[in-house]
């Protein structure tokens, strides 16, 4: 019986008697049991990627050979592969972070030979008791590797992952431990020419210079069941209100879904509001424990809910062949991201609608993403300057001397342990005493790349685009059969319009309303502001830090931003009230505490107020002086100085004639020309202070008022702003 004939048997084993192995899955095989070759599967979401290496497994497992050892992103898909590998007879163990207490006995079967397929996530081979009792100990009896979405190894891929750079490692490790060739599998269902090239080579990469050869299985990756929507809305009540609409109207009868959220937040704030509004719907992020993931993913997958909003915690090979339908609230940046998640839905072969509901925050969060993964050489500067050589410092000790927010911090330390200055030991990071080489040009690629991504996402969402959905998304993958679909809203001249009733919309805007935009504190000040005459640098004293303030509304018109808009768009227009229309102003009073929207705004910071947690309630109020929104500032402030009793100084400030801070392109600048900019000239309240502002942008006017005040006695500081073009 060929291998091909066994094969077949068994995906039959796995998928019913109905299956039929796929030309490629059964050439996969084929390579890598009996030639043990690396081959790279570039499939669509669905095709059947883990039916190959399950199978493969099986195989070479018949035949005498070890386990298998496979890399795979998330939790959520481990459990769906092991339960997978499980069905069809296969001994499958995974060691991750949500089972630390089983790795001994899980450990002692690998070594036993009782397990066939170990998952593992990219952060274990980062893990110094993996690395140093584990990893060894498998690369010198492992079967097969398998790299799940392997695009994430690629610099090109969607997903900058320091730790899938480490699987480079591993493949090295394995050519050199071993005396005969033990067969690769990388897999991945969304990757452009650049992606697969650059995966292609890694996996050809072997110790002694020569190049291993590899098969790559390329297909089509456009899905018959998907029917693409674009919705585009101009507020977030509309967008919530919208949603509330689709899942009484338009989701189908026990077929849960899933609501893609950019951010943890906006995923738990969305599920409350449709949880209020009468549907079973729960939010599913990394705060989650492991055990409420689990049972959440059992109740999406039984439908017994009607949906889950989700971050991408629930993306990569989720599997639920019904998924009733996919919406985006707000868009990923790049079409990989995009592929990849709505790749969740139509696998069982029933249409689904797959939907994206823009925001006019996306593009700030993308640009955020965007660096969020890129160290800076002042960043590594100070990490290297805070380890040694000669013994561990913890996080916590690490963070007494760096100023960098702790995810990021935990993100560049992977980053600098992948490029060698950095080691991950037992108690935390030391110095490898290597010299560190910032690589620009790398860098540069990434972020040139990523906003070539951004371009192909404002196409593929501009309303005035005619192109079919499916084809410009697979045509950004560089899929040569990239075609029309003849399914998606443009290509049949349909859109998802649905009524939305009155009272869902009033009660989406007061939700709107209810959610507080931060305004975090800068905590150091940039390098350069010695070139530009200010002798200000390092740390900014926490004595002296403003605390995290808040702003009334984002660059979003939702909730209070329509009528921000309209007092800041009158002020920077120079127009007043007269007789309750609006006439250019010309040097008199503009009027402003006149304006019909000022009332609304008021009682908006009074809410926020309300809802603010301070150590100690502010005594007082400080505006910040400006030629173009000074009027508008005086008079809120004015106003909430009236209802809260507290102290109004507004003329503790006084500004110098310097260019616009909105003509400041970067951080030295902005935090240069606002030090140049601000005087303390009028007397400085004590105790805690609001400090008042219309617009915020980069947050340096605000930092260096607070400086200020801290400096001449006030504090703590608390920023209050009208509209942050920064906030979400």
């Amino acid at each position: 019986m060929t291998t091909t004939d066994r094969a077949q048997r068994l995906l039959e084993t796995l998928a019913g008697p109905d299956a039929v192995l796929r030309d490629d899955q059964a050439t996969a095989i084929e390579v890598l049991v009996d030639d043990a070759a690396r081959a790279l599967v570039v499939q669509r979401t669905g095709w059947g990627k883990s039916a190959v290496y399950f199978i493969a497994t099986r195989l070479l497992r018949d035949a005498g050979a070890g386990p298998t050892l496979i890399v795979s992103p998330l939790l959520a898909l481990m459990r769906d592969q092991l339960e997978a590998a499980r069905r069809m007879g296969l001994a499958a163990e995974t060691l991750n972070s949500t089972n630390v207490d089983d790795w001994a006995d899980v450990e002692a079967r690998v070594a036993a030979g009782e397990v066939d397929l170990l998952l593992v996530s990219p952060e274990r081979l980062n893990h110094p008791r993996f690395r140093a009792e584990i990893l060894d100990r498998l690369v010198a009896t492992i079967g097969m590797l398998v790299i799940d979405e392997a695009h994430c190894i690629s610099d090109h891929g969607h997903d900058f992952r320091p730790d899938y750079r480490r699987i480079g490692e591993v493949l090295q490790q394995l050519a050199a431990a071993r005396d005969h060739a033990v067969p690769v599998l990388a897999c991945t269902a969304t990757a452009t020419d650049r992606v697969v090239a650059d995966v292609a080579e890694q996996l050809a990469r072997l110790p002694d210079e020569r190049d291993a050869e590899v098969v790559v299985l390329r297909g089509p990756l456009a899905r018959d069941t998907l029917e693409l929507h674009v919705v585009t809305l101009d507020t977030h009540e509309e967008r919530l209100a919208w949603l509330d609409a689709f899942l009484t109207e338009l989701a189908p009868p026990g077929r849960a879904g899933i609501i893609y959220t950019l951010t943890v937040a906006e995923a738990e704030r969305t599920a409350g509001f449709l949880a209020d509004g009468g549907h079973d719907v729960r939010a599913y992020t990394s705060r989650l424990d492991a055990g409420a993931r689990m049972q959440l993913e059992g109740a999406l997958k039984a439908n017994q809910l009607a949906g889950v909003v989700a971050t991408t915690a629930l993306s990569m090979g989720y599997d639920k062949p019904d998924l009733g339908f996919v919406i985006h609230l707000g868009a990923p940046s790049s079409p990989v991201a995009y592929y990849q998640a709505i790749g969740r839905a139509g696998r069982g072969g029933e249409p689904t609608s797959v939907v994206c509901l823009p925001t006019a925050s996306d593009e700030r969060l993308w640009e955020h993403f965007d660096v969020a993964g890129i160290p800076t050489e002042g960043e590594v500067d100070q990490i290297l300057g805070a380890l040694t050589t000669t013994g561990a410092t913890s996080l916590p000790a690490l963070e007494t001397t760096v100023n960098v927010r702790r995810t990021r911090l935990e993100l560049l330390l992977k980053i600098l342990n992948v490029d060698g200055v950095v080691e991950r030991v037992e108690g935390g990071d030391l110095a490898t005493g290597a010299s560190y080489v910032h690589d620009h040009d790398r860098y540069r690629r990434l972020l040139e790349g990523r906003r070539t991504e951004h371009e192909v996402m404002r196409r593929y969402l501009d309303p005035a685009t005619t192109t079919c959905s499916m084809q410009l998304l697979t045509g950004a993958l560089d899929d040569p059969t990239a075609a029309l679909c003849g399914r998606c809203g443009r290509c049949t001249g349909t859109t998802l319009a649905v009524p939305t009733a009155t009272a869902t919309t009033d009660r989406a805007r007061r939700h709107v309303r209810g959610r507080d935009i931060l305004l975090p504190p800068r905590r150091r000040w940039p390098s350069g502001l010695g070139k530009l005459g200010h002798d200000r640098r390092g740390n900014i004293d926490k004595s002296l830090q403003a605390q995290p303030g808040r702003a009334l509304a984002g660059v979003d018109a939702s909730g209070f931003g329509a009528p921000i808009r309209r007092l800041v768009d009158a002020m920077a227009a120079g127009e007043a009230v007269a007789d309750g229309g609006w006439v250019a102003g010309d040097g008199q009073d503009l009027g402003i505490a006149d304006h019909p929207d000022l009332a609304e705004v008021i009682d908006g910071l009074v809410q926020v107020l309300a809802r603010w947690n301070w150590a100690t309630r502010p005594t007082s109020i400080v505006t910040l002086p400006s030629a173009t929104y000074g009027a508008l500032t005086a008079a809120v402030a004015a106003r909430l100085g009236q209802l809260g009793r507290l102290d109004v100084h507004g003329d503790v400030f006084t500004a110098a004639s310097t260019p616009p801070q909105a003509s400041m392109s970067n951080s030295a600048f902005q935090a240069g020309n606002a030090l140049s900019t601000l005087r303390v000239t009028g007397e400085v309240p004590t105790g805690p202070t609001l400090l008042l502002d219309a617009v915020v942008s980069s947050g340096w006017t605000m930092t260096v008022g607070a400086v200020l005040l801290a400096e001449h006695g006030a504090g703590p500081v608390l920023p209050l702003a009208l509209l942050s073009t920064s906030g979400s």
